[in-house]
C-alpha cells in the first residue's frame, strides 16, 4: 500500500513510464526511513531534483523529514524530527585492539544526516 502512495507522490513531480522498473526499486525502500540518495538513484535524477521532489512532498505533508546522528562507524545512534530534538550525548561502539567498548560521545561533534519517511497520517489523503 505504501508503494502506491509513494508512487503517486513521486508522479506528481516526475512523470515516469510504469515499465521502467521504478516500482520494483521503490518497493525495496523502507517507507519508515529512506535517504535522498535512494530517491535520486531510483528515479535517475540529480541530487537537486531529488531534493526538490522530497521537500515538496514534505511541504504537502506526504513525507516527513527527520534527522539522525551517526556514530563514527556510520551507524545511526539516535533520530528525531529536528536536530534540536537529538540527545546531547549518544552511545556508540568503538573497536580497540579487537575489543568493542561502548562510549558516550557528544552529539554536536558527530555527523548528522536527513532522511525521509512516509507520513501515514496524511498519506491516506492521496486516494
Amino acid at each position: 500500500m505504501w508503494l502506491e502512495k509513494f508512487l503517486d507522490i513521486i508522479s506528481r513531480f516526475l512523470p515516469f513510464d510504469s515499465t521502467s522498473g521504478i516500482e520494483e526499486a521503490l518497493a525495496r525502500l523502507n517507507p519508515d526511513k529512506f535517504y535522498l540518495e535512494n530517491v535520486r538513484s531510483v528515479l535517475g535524477v540529480s541530487d537537486q531534483r531529488a531534493l526538490q521532489i522530497c521537500e515538496s512532498a514534505v511541504r504537502q505533508g506526504f513525507l516527513k523529514r527527520r534527522v539522525e546522528v551517526l556514530c563514527p562507524d556510520g551507524s545511526a545512534a539516535a533520530s528525531s524530527d529536528t536536530e534540536a530534538g537529538l540527545p546531547p550525548i549518544v552511545r556508540c561502539w568503538r573497536e580497540e585492539d579487537g575489543h568493542y567498548e561502548e562510549v558516550e560521545l557528544p552529539t554536536n561533534v558527530l555527523q548528522k544526516i536527513s532522511f525521509y519517511q512516509l507520513n501515514e497520517s496524511t498519506a491516506h489523503l492521496l486516494f
